[in-house]
């Protein structure tokens, strides 16, 4: 969830914008305007990379069945803290990374498929957003019509608008998406 673009949703400025364009996105959660947003450097890319590597796996820990890659539910107990302790630690600054020596086989497999995946997820999300970061004429809008939500609240029909511009799926919550509108003067 963007609290960012939540925030903005009652703007007015904004607010006029959408209805001037005839912008209607189901599922709503909110908006920014490009205009106002900066491109993310590759540094702060990979740094959210990297941090994506630990929170990876603890939600394979966290996952029921344990490590698996498309799990029933998300286990948070003092059972799961302990796993994530033991393949933990932390560096001098105080910085968390994992500990590979005690990861093998199957876990380590999956850890590095799913670390994999999220990367990618990352890179089109934030090469999305730095493609239209500062410009005048996009919309951000941020929506709960992610992944296969998509589909079942007609996210197809959003495509054929003329303010459409292109679709990217959270890279941390899939349910969530990115949309991106060409938008008038806001004049």
């Amino acid at each position: 969830m963007d609290l960012g673009a939540y925030v903005r949703i009652g703007d007015e400025e904004i607010g006029e914008i959408v209805k001037k364009n005839n912008i209607e996105v189901p599922r709503l959660r909110g908006y920014r305007l490009m205009k106002c947003e900066y491109p993310l450097s590759e540094t702060e890319i990979r740094e959210m990379c990297f941090d994506s590597e630990v929170e990876e796996l603890e939600h394979l820990i966290e996952a029921f069945p344990y490590f698996s890659l498309n799990p029933q539910y998300y286990e948070y107990c003092s059972w799961t803290r302990r796993f994530e302790e033991f393949f933990e630690y932390k560096d001098k600054n105080g910085k968390t990374h994992i500990d590979w020596s005690k990861i093998h086989g199957w876990k380590r497999k999956r850890l590095k498929f799913a670390i994999k995946k999220r990367k990618r997820r990352i890179r089109e999300q934030y090469d999305m957003w730095n493609k239209y970061a500062g410009r005048e004429d996009v919309l951000y809008i941020h929506a709960r019509i992610g992944g296969n939500n998509w589909k079942y609240f007609d996210g197809d029909e959003l495509t054929h608008q003329p303010w459409f511009l292109e679709k990217v799926d959270d890279s941390f919550d899939g349910t969530y998406c990115d949309i991106y509108a060409k938008i008038g003067g806001d004049e």
